[in-house]
């Protein structure tokens, strides 16, 4: 019975290794992007004012095979935040919120009191397991950047840049976006 159960999930785990389509992820450019109006018709949508603003800090939950929340939220140095709600998630769609200059200090202040450039780029840094959501956080301070992403087995300083970010995010003033 113990060959066949570790037979079984060594079968599901390389499967799952081997056709596992890689996450979106929240790298951007220097330079905010445009933002992509989602449209189920061929109408055409206006492109929004362009703006020196880049991203300063994103934070993402992945799928998994169940019911987890899938979302992005994008923090911008203009104070602009954005969320897009794909799936099991209360807001789904586009929404923004905006912030003032002193939250995105203290998202650069918490990131370097937790050592976030010192992270590694993954965890676990080995195998994955297929079925876990994963956090995707990401910070750019000055010219440094880094993207983490967190299946499972992280360190305190992430979770704790995560649970920071995560409060933050449930405290901003939604709104829809306008069409």
């Amino acid at each position: 019975m113990k060959k066949l159960f570790l037979l079984l999930f060594v079968a599901t785990v390389a499967l799952a290794a081997c056709h596992r389509k890689a996450a979106e992820t929240v790298q951007e450019p220097a330079t905010a992007p445009q933002d992509q109006a989602i449209t189920q018709s061929d109408e055409t949508v206006e492109p929004p004012t362009k703006s020196n603003a880049y991203l300063v800090a994103a934070f993402e939950k992945t799928a998994c095979f169940g019911k987890c929340p899938v979302y992005q939220v994008k923090f911008y140095s203009d104070g602009k935040v954005t969320w897009y709600g794909r799936m099991n998630v209360e807001r789904q769609g586009w929404y923004t919120a905006q912030v003032l200059p002193d939250v995105l200090k203290r998202i650069k202040a918490k990131a370097n009191e937790l050592n976030y450039f010192d992270l590694e780029a993954k965890y676990p840094t080995d195998l994955q397991v297929a079925d876990l959501p994963s956090t995707i956080t990401y910070v750019r301070i000055g010219d440094m950047e880094k993207q983490v992403v967190n299946t499972h087995d992280a360190p305190e300083n992430l979770l704790a840049f995560e649970q920071f970010l995560s409060e933050l995010i449930e405290g901003l003033d939604w709104r829809a976006e306008e069409k």
